[in-house]
C-alpha cells in the first residue's frame, strides 16, 4: 500500500485554522439552530428539485397575494427560503471540507494502523527469538488483540428470550 499521507501540517496551520472555526462558530451561532435526532426525523427534507419549488411558490406568492391564504405568514416564508438560499452554499463547503478532513485523517489513520501491525508482528518475531526487551513490548501491545481470534460458542437454538 502507497504511503499517501505525507504531509506534516505545521502546528501553527493547525493552530490557525482551529482558530478560524472557533471564529465561524462564534459568528453564525446565534442564527444556528440544534436538533435532537428525533426532531431530525420529524422534518420535512429539502433537495434541489424540492428548493426550486419552494423559490417558485415564494415567488407566486409575492407577485399574487390573493394566492396566500390567511393561515399562512408570507414574511416567515420569504425569510425561511431566503435562510435556505443563504445558507445552502456555506454547508456545501463544509460539507466537502469534512469530507476531505475525514478523507485525510482515514488514510492517515489506515496508514499508521497499517505500519504499527506490521512492527507488532516483528516485535512478535523478535520476542521469539528472545532479543532483549521485545519480550516486554509483546506483552504490552498484545493485550490490544486479547480475545480476538479465539473461536466463538456455537448456539444450539434460537436463545433465551
Amino acid at each position: 500500500m502507497p504511503n499517501e499521507f505525507r504531509a506534516d501540517i505545521p502546528a501553527a496551520t493547525l493552530a490557525q485554522a482551529q482558530q478560524h472555526l472557533d471564529a465561524l462558530k462564534a459568528l453564525l451561532q446565534p442564527y444556528l439552530l440544534s436538533l435532537t435526532p428525533a426532531e431530525r426525523k420529524k422534518m420535512l427534507r429539502m433537495a434541489d428539485k424540492t428548493l426550486a419549488f419552494v423559490q417558485k411558490s415564494t415567488s407566486y406568492a409575492v407577485s399574487n397575494p390573493a394566492f396566500v391564504p390567511s393561515f399562512l405568514d408570507l414574511a416567515e416564508l420569504q425569510q425561511d427560503a431566503a435562510g435556505v438560499a443563504a445558507l445552502t452554499p456555506l454547508r456545501q463547503q463544509f460539507e466537502q471540507l469534512s469530507l476531505d478532513l475525514d478523507s485525510t485523517v482515514m488514510t492517515a489513520a489506515s496508514e499508521a494502523y497499517a505500519n504499527a501491525l506490521k512492527l507488532y508482528a516483528n516485535i512478535k518475531f523478535l520476542a521469539k527469538n528472545k532479543q532483549p526487551g521485545a519480550q516486554a513490548a509483546f506483552e504490552e501491545l498484545r493485550v490490544r488483540f486479547a480475545g480476538q481470534g479465539t473461536p466463538k460458542a456455537k448456539k444450539d437454538g434460537p436463545g433465551p428470550g
